[in-house]
Order: structure tokens, then sequence, then C-alpha cells
């Protein structure tokens, strides 16, 4: 008899994507697919590299995970769009820097975070 517990998964749903391209390789193995994994690895690269490099102390910081300046939020959120390109489902995981630096640092950090993630991009893009 089938119980809901067996049809759980584990997978985290950022990487539902990635596995879909990987099971697309898998059944047709043509040099799009490829291509298609390949960008996929390297966006998430990509984005773990930006915020390791913009917000290299916060793994040691316990995270303020509700945000409440919204204006502080949209704006980071605006300049990681303009220029390192729009959130993907895996990149969301991120946020939550965004979130924290606008909880805790003064204006002046946030325009200082700005300008390092747009300098960042700029520099891979």
């Amino acid at each position: 008899m089938f119980t809901p517990a067996e049809k759980t998964s584990t997978q985290d749903s950022r990487d539902v994507n990635m596995h879909y391209l990987y099971r697309q390789l898998q059944r047709n193995p043509d040099e799009a697919s490829h291509q298609e994994l390949i960008t996929e690895l390297q966006h998430r690269m990509f984005e773990d590299n930006l915020f390791k490099a913009v917000f290299p102390n916060h793994a040691n910081e316990v995270m303020v995970a509700q945000p409440t300046d919204f204006d502080c939020l949209r704006f980071l959120v605006d300049t990681h769009d303009e220029f390192c390109g729009r959130f993907s489902d895996y990149s969301l995981k991120h946020a939550k820097h965004l979130v924290h630096a606008c909880e805790t640092q003064a204006p002046e950090l946030i325009n200082l975070i700005a300008n390092v993630m747009q300098a960042h991009c700029s520099n891979i893009m």
C-alpha cells in the first residue's frame, strides 16, 4: 500500500532545474543538452562567487531573516537584477544576505555593497 511518506522528495526545490537538465542530457546527449547543463552550472558558480565576494563575513554571522527595510531590499535586488541578472530559483537562496545587510548596515554601507555588486558583475559579465 502507498503511503505519502514514500512519495516525498528530499531534493531542494532550488535544484529542480539542474536535475531536469541532467536527466534531459542523459536521455538526449546532444550538444544543446550539454550546453544547457553547463550554462546552469556556470550560473550557480557565478552567484555563489558573487555573494562570497560581496558578503565575505556573513558565513560567520547569525542572519537576520525577517525584512523590515523594504526600500533597501528593493534597492539591492534592483542592483542585482540590473548588473548581475535576475534572480533565479537557485540564486534566491542568497537573498538572505541582502536582507541581513539591509537590517544591520548603515545606508553608506548599503551603497558600498551595491557598488561592489555592480563592479563584480560588470567585471565578469
